[in-house]
């Protein structure tokens, strides 16, 4: 299982990749995991208080503050006319203060949102593998059907917007999309973790368009070198693989300043 679920979170991150890093959205992976986090909590709160399936609670709270963080980001950049990076940074500082107040509700609980932040890829169940695979298919399947208007929204945004494409459903879907890969990632390798998955690929393989099959196929192939790093060393699933992509990125500085 955790096998599986490592491909299927690899192959999510090195779809998504392309985007964030030709976009510019490198922070939206981190900006999420924090928003996320009182989501988690409330939905925690939800299940106690109402009897609810304690998981699907705090999936759906961490889908709803998750969404509504992404726009409050996009609101804020746009009514304050603030650089995309500060009105993230600002909004996701507030939504984790909620969190974390939240939190210091809960002593005494067995709620265990490490889980959450750092991943556990070895306790993974068969709905997480099929919550994943759902996930990994509705995005394939949305940027190769929408791949003109994708490649056109990340060449340039206004000029595709004046002929014709659909930019303005590709903005509002493109949190949605990224916010779906946070949240069944985050279980896996963790919410702060993902962000560092999504980024590396295309760091290392520049893509040119929103789909680039050596970017998902190097994502995968990462994922896994990280797994088996885990079950030789010992060391926490998430860090381990982005700690192996950050010294591949290492590496491929060090060889393009010998060059």
């Amino acid at each position: 299982m955790a096998l599986l679920c490592t491909i299927l979170v690899g192959a999510l991150c090195g779809l998504l990749s392309p985007t964030i890093v030709l976009k510019q959205r490198a922070y939206i992976g981190d900006t999420l995991a924090h928003l996320v986090f009182p989501g988690l909590v409330a939905g925690y709160f939800a299940a106690a208080a109402f009897g609810l399936p304690l998981w699907g609670a705090m999936m759906l709270g961490a889908v709803v503050t998750g969404l509504v963080g992404s726009f409050a980001v996009e609101r804020l950049e746009r009514l304050l006319n603030l650089p995309p990076d500060s009105a993230a940074v600002l909004t996701l500082t507030g939504f984790f203060a909620a969190g974390v107040v939240a939190v210091s509700r809960l002593r005494g609980t067995r709620l265990d949102l490490e889980r959450f932040l750092f991943g556990d890829v070895l306790n993974l169940t068969d709905l997480d593998a099929l919550l994943l695979f759902i996930v990994l298919f509705l995005v394939a399947a949305l940027i190769f059907v929408l791949r003109k208007d994708w490649d056109a929204w990340l060449s340039d945004s206004e000029f595709a917007r004046l002929m014709g494409f659909r930019v303005a459903f590709i903005e509002r879907l493109f949190p949605v999309v990224v916010t779906a890969a946070v949240l069944t990632g985050l279980v896996a390798v963790g919410g702060l973790m993902i962000s560092a998955l999504l980024t590396v690929p295309a760091a290392l393989l520049p893509p040119k368009s929103a789909f680039s099959p050596r970017t998902v196929v190097f994502s995968t192939v990462l994922a896994l070198i990280g797994l088996l790093a885990v079950f030789a060393l010992d060391w926490p699933v998430g860090s381990t693989i982005v700690l192996v992509g950050f010294v591949l990125v290492l590496a491929k500085a060090i060889v393009v300043s010998l060059a």
